[in-house]
């Protein structure tokens, strides 16, 4: 089963400089996922969430270009697996017959191209068991600020080795 997820932003991870990708529950036990993504993609959605218009498509802005003069939509984003430090994605489009077709993809891209199309980002329950990190109930985070300085402290010390089975 797959939960409604919100993009919470692309964070650098110090000293390293690793873009970390988090999304996060948007109901329930809102727990929060990091996924180590590459700087180009990073760089890629952060265009997209601020609205920045470039002179050409990027590669993202051209995959929703071409959806659309094809008549087909993406219905939704949906991060699927975890396997050995590695997560998966898929897009789901929806056909101008109606029908529907899964194809594989990274996270990240599959993420830039929600930003860009307005579509709802997912992931399966196992991911959300496996790497997400609970928000302490209200009554017990003083304000925004500590629980954001309690992620980043987490950010800073998480590897990519820690999510390998």
């Amino acid at each position: 089963m797959a939960v409604e997820m919100e993009l919470v932003g692309v964070r650098v991870r110090m000293p390293s400089n690793a873009p970390i990708l988090l999304l996060r529950e948007t109901e329930g036990r809102r727990r929060t996922v990091p996924i180590y993504i590459g700087g180009p993609e990073a760089h890629a959605i952060d265009l997209a969430l601020s609205g920045t218009e470039t002179t050409r498509p990027m590669t993202h802005d051209l995959f929703v270009s071409v959806l659309e003069d094809l008549g087909a939509t993406l219905e939704k984003v949906v991060v699927t697996d975890l396997r050995q430090g590695t997560f998966y994605a898929e897009l789901v489009l929806r056909k101008p017959d109606g029908s529907t077709q899964t194809i594989s993809a990274r996270p990240s891209d599959a993420v830039a191209l929600a930003v860009r199309s307005k579509t709802p980002i997912m992931a399966e329950v196992l991911i959300l068991d496996e790497a997400g990190i609970e928000e302490r109930p209200d009554d017990e985070v003083e304000d925004e600020d500590e629980m954001v300085e309690e992620l980043r402290k987490f950010l800073d010390e998480v590897k990519p080795e820690d999510f390998q089975p």
